[in-house]
């Protein structure tokens, strides 16, 4: 008897340390988060060559923001006269868990119309990043 009850004890401790494992190494890392995202005048989502153009974006790290990027490019399906990308990286918000990232900047003279992916990154200095893909629609300004 004594032996029974001793391996339905062994039995029960032994289920009871491998069925309830909790295994942190698989828990995903946390990434930075992108609201209230304002591109253009009135959030018009357009751009003009030679232009301000007005950026918003409510920004929050998971751990602290390295830095926050964006990028403009040319979309693989649309046709452009010629090559053209612009990229921005604002350091000023390194060290903070969020920030209200407002610019304006100047769309570059050399710039072609057409519609382009504007990407906004915001890299964390846990290692992990975001990215969100806007669209972009950049003309020739109206005389």
């Amino acid at each position: 008897m004594k032996t029974t009850k001793l391996i339905l004890v062994s039995l029960f401790a032994a289920m009871a340390l491998t069925s309830c494992s909790n295994d942190d190494s698989e828990e995903k890392q946390a990434i930075p988060k992108i609201d209230k995202i304002e591109l253009g005048l009135n959030n018009s989502e357009t751009a003009t060559i030679g232009a301000d153009f007005h950026f918003n974006a409510e920004v929050t790290a998971a751990d602290k923001i390295e830095n926050v990027q964006v990028k403009i490019l040319q979309r693989s399906t649309e046709t452009y006269s010629k090559v053209w990308s612009h990229e921005i990286t604002w350091t000023q918000y390194a060290g903070a868990k969020n920030a209200t990232v407002h610019k304006h900047f100047d769309i570059p003279e050399d710039a072609t119309e057409g519609k382009y992916n504007f990407i906004i990154i915001v890299n964390d200095q846990n290692g992990s990043k975001l990215e969100v893909k806007k669209n972009l629609t950049i003309i020739t300004q109206k005389i």
